[in-house]
């Protein structure tokens, strides 16, 4: 059980109905108070960040989402006093979810030198998932989500890691931050589509700028996948990943889980991807030319968005090789 978790059973296994936030601390060795709260009237569950009023820095964006909000309260008066950020949860079917939010914005908050960083990091935090709760449910990724995100992580880490080292190629993971491409890497885009059929048609494209390659220089990359029980499941390709990284590398694991929590991957759905897949083969094409594909140049001006596909075959003319990958990494196209 989460440690936030546990700390709301024990408040309400105290039968305490006082109107009010009743709090236990945790993560004691933090710069800021950190507690698990339960709020009366109603049960209500929550995360409590305290700290001195002049800890809070004057451009702090409180997010706001779906499952969660965020309330600042002062505690004391305005010039001694605290500031209270309680996190509550607004949505009873994220409850699971907010369990593991509550956990991994304190621990994040909990590593931090001083409380002011420490209260940045909390918030910094819960804008990722605010992202994931503006983006996904409670009930984890549908089946192609999880087949593209098994198709990233598979580049990331055997195509993009040997060539730029794993913390590099982390950062370059720009799909969870919202761009428009998967990869931004020195010498342009590497977009990933991945297919699980044995003989895929198509692959499905989802924004006008994807394949626009007036943006950036793109390879689009097909990653074909099989179901084997000799493979590899998305949540043991993750724990594979992390733990490359492991405890030295600690700021580039944070920011790995912040991009796997962006894409909609968290360890509480673990066991609902327990398919295991091997690689077929990967294929490059080079997007430029006359190669398939729609851009905003190609469409009326009153057209913001639209996903189309695009036809496999017609991309053969543009297959090409890893030296085109290798370019891409070292800036040199």
């Amino acid at each position: 059980m989460s440690i936030a978790a546990t700390a709301w059973d024990a408040l309400l296994g105290e039968g305490r109905r006082e109107p009010g936030w009743h709090l236990r601390r945790i993560h004691i060795e933090a710069p800021c108070e950190i507690s698990a709260g339960i709020r009366q009237p109603g049960d209500v569950k929550g995360l409590i960040l305290e700290t001195s009023v002049d800890s809070v820095p004057p451009d702090i964006d409180l997010p706001r989402s779906r499952g969660f909000h965020v309330e600042p309260q002062l505690v004391g008066t305005s010039r001694d006093g605290r500031v209270r950020f309680a996190l509550a949860l607004t949505d009873d079917t994220y409850h699971d979810v907010f369990a593991v939010l509550c956990d991994h914005v304190a621990e994040a908050a909990s590593a931090a030198p001083t409380a002011r960083t420490g209260l940045r990091e909390w918030i910094r935090q819960l804008h990722v998932w605010q992202e994931f709760m503006a983006r996904h449910g409670p009930d984890g990724l549908s089946e192609d989500a999880v087949l593209g995100l098994f198709g990233e992580l598979i580049i990331l880490r055997d195509q993009l890691s040997p060539r730029l080292g794993l913390d590099a190629a982390i950062t370059a993971w720009a799909g969870p931050r919202g761009e428009p491409n998967d990869f931004e890497l020195p010498g342009g885009c590497l977009e990933v589509k991945a297919t699980s059929r044995q003989a895929p048609s198509t692959l499905q494209i989802s924004n006008l700028d994807q394949l626009d390659d007036h943006r950036s220089r793109i390879l689009l990359t097909n990653v074909r996948l099989r179901p084997d029980r000799a493979g590899t499941t998305l949540p043991d390709l993750v724990a594979d990943l992390r733990r490359r990284l492991g405890d030295s590398k600690r700021q580039s694991l944070a920011d790995f889980n912040a991009r796997l929590i962006a894409a909609g991957y968290v360890d509480l759905h673990a066991n609902l991807y327990p398919t295991a897949w091997i690689t077929d083969r990967i294929d490059l094409y080079a997007v430029r030319d006359r190669f398939p594909r729609l851009t905003r140049r190609d469409v009326s001006g009153g057209i913001r968005s639209c996903t189309y596909s695009i036809a496999i075959a017609d991309c053969a003319p543009y297959l090409t090789t890893e030296a085109d990958l290798d370019d891409l990494a070292g800036g040199r196209l």
